[in-house]
Order: C-alpha cells, then structure tokens, then sequence
C-alpha cells in the first residue's frame, strides 16, 4: 500500500481553500484540483509500504507524538513547483510557528531512517497541494489565498494514498495527538 505521513487541516481552513480553488478555476486554471476533503500537509511519503510496517508505522509517530507540542499555523501565499512560469503543482504555504513544523519532520524523518524506512532524499518544503499539472497558468501575480486565520495543528496521521474508482482518496490508519 501507498503511504505518507502528514498533518490534516481544520474543516474550515479546508472550506477557504477550497474557496481559493473555485476562484482560481473562474480565472481560468484547469487541471487535477485536489479536493477540499484531502487537503493535508505531507510530512514524509513513503511511497509502496508493506501491511506489517503499519504497527511498526504507528509505534513511531506515537513516540514522537508524546515529545512534542502540538501548534499554531496559519495560510502564508500561494507557490509553485518547481515555479510559477513551469508549474506542475500549485500550493498553498504555511506560516506561524513552520519552526515547530520542521521540528516534527525532523524528529520523523530521524526515526523512520533509524527503523531502516527508505526515504526521498528531497529537502521538506512544507506546503499544501492544491491543483496539480495545470494545463494553461494564467497571471497569478496579484491573486491573493483567502486566510481563514491561524489553526491548530494537533495529530500527525498515517495516511494510505489509493485509487478508488479512478479517484484517489487518503484515509486515515492512524493518528496520534501531540501533547497540549
């Protein structure tokens, strides 16, 4: 199965992105937007995991769970990857406490290579997806996110990433609540 580890969005942080989106698709954005109920901040993917590393999976994130603080973030801007004029992802970014949110990569990311998990090697970029291979960019430059104000984050979830019914969906197998 297909796993990522990643922190979920308050319903109404989701509900104005959301928003964003359907704006953007009146300027004219086509492509694979994600949808509302999926909107997520991805912490580590671990692509193609076997069913037995789920246990292993859960033990770890409920570790690193207990020794850290659960936090305040809040929507940032509107990016690309890897840039506006070549895009093939638009996101959405995250400021307030990002430090805390590296802090909690880090300690997973620590402790899935120390539990012999291949990892990507690429640099944590925290964002949040919200289309992907737009088919025509149109000027964005004076575009503004709509900012639902700052939310909590206070889990970290294993996901599995699967296709249902030519759709993918991501539910959830396991969370774990950070300390208050």
């Amino acid at each position: 199965m297909r796993i990522y580890i990643g922190v979920d969005l308050p319903a109404y942080v989701k509900q104005s992105l959301f928003e964003s989106q359907l704006q953007m698709k009146k300027l004219g954005l086509k492509g694979s937007w994600k949808p509302m109920e999926y909107l997520h901040i991805t912490l580590e993917f671990l692509g193609e995991t076997a069913d037995e590393s789920i246990p292993v999976l859960a033990k770890i994130i409920d570790k690193i769970a207990l020794e850290n603080k659960a936090f305040r973030l809040h929507i940032d801007r509107l990016g690309a990857f890897p840039s506006f004029p070549r895009a093939h992802t638009l996101w959405a970014g995250v400021g307030g406490s990002v430090n805390k949110l590296f802090e909690l990569w880090a300690c997973i990311h620590e402790e899935l290579e120390k539990n012999g998990f291949v990892l990507q090697k690429s640099p944590f970029k925290p964002h949040i997806s919200l289309l992907s291979r737009p088919k025509e960019l149109v000027d964005l430059s004076s575009f503004s996110l709509k900012r639902p104000g700052q939310f909590t984050i206070s889990e970290v979830i294993i996901f599995e990433s699967k296709q249902v019914d030519g759709k993918r969906i991501y539910p959830a197998l396991h969370r774990a609540r950070l300390k208050m």
